[in-house]
């Protein structure tokens, strides 16, 4: 009888259970993308909503210099802090840009460029009496104009150049 040859071998046997840890690299992967995807979000929403904020206090500064100008009657005071807050606010909504230095009809064209896209009523009121009141109405001891048209004007600009600035739109190159 020939001896078995099968008979030294031992059974087969399961390998040790895994442990969860240390994760495989696959796992690190994920949670470095699901990291940053979250770190993207909460940048952007933030941005957003400083956006927002920006615009909304834009607008109360606005109802605010309406309310001063109905009560003193000082049409150039007015037209000043117009100037100042149309700057300040769109040093807010595109702060990376070279807005800061700019005057007369280089500031000019560059709300026109920014509100390329805007409604018929805001692009000629930056072309007509909203346009020459912040360049050069600011700077004469009076002239003539009409405060309401220009806080109406101002809060159409406000409010397209926050919703432009929002959609992240880009100033139209020629």
């Amino acid at each position: 009888m020939k001896p078995d040859a099968l008979a030294g071998l031992r059974d087969y046997h399961l390998p040790e259970a895994l442990h969860w840890w240390p994760p495989a690299p696959g796992w690190w992967l994920l949670a470095s993308l699901l990291v940053a995807a979250i770190a993207l979000l909460w940048r952007l929403r933030r941005r957003r909503g400083r956006r927002e904020q920006a615009t909304d206090l834009a607008l109360r500064e606005l109802a605010a210099l309406r309310a001063r100008w109905t009560r003193d009657g000082d049409d150039m005071a007015f037209v000043r802090e117009l100037a100042s807050l149309l700057r300040r606010y769109a040093l807010a909504c595109w702060p990376a840009d070279e807005a800061a230095g700019l005057s007369g009809g280089a500031w000019l064209g560059y709300l026109t460029d920014k509100c390329a896209a805007a409604p018929a009523c805001v692009r000629d009121a930056l072309t007509g009496s909203l346009g020459q009141a912040i360049t050069d109405l600011a700077y004469r001891p009076e002239a003539d104009l009409d405060p309401d048209a220009l806080a109406e004007l101002a809060a159409a600009l406000i409010r397209h150049a926050g919703a432009a600035a929002e959609a992240g739109a880009q100033p139209a190159r020629s």
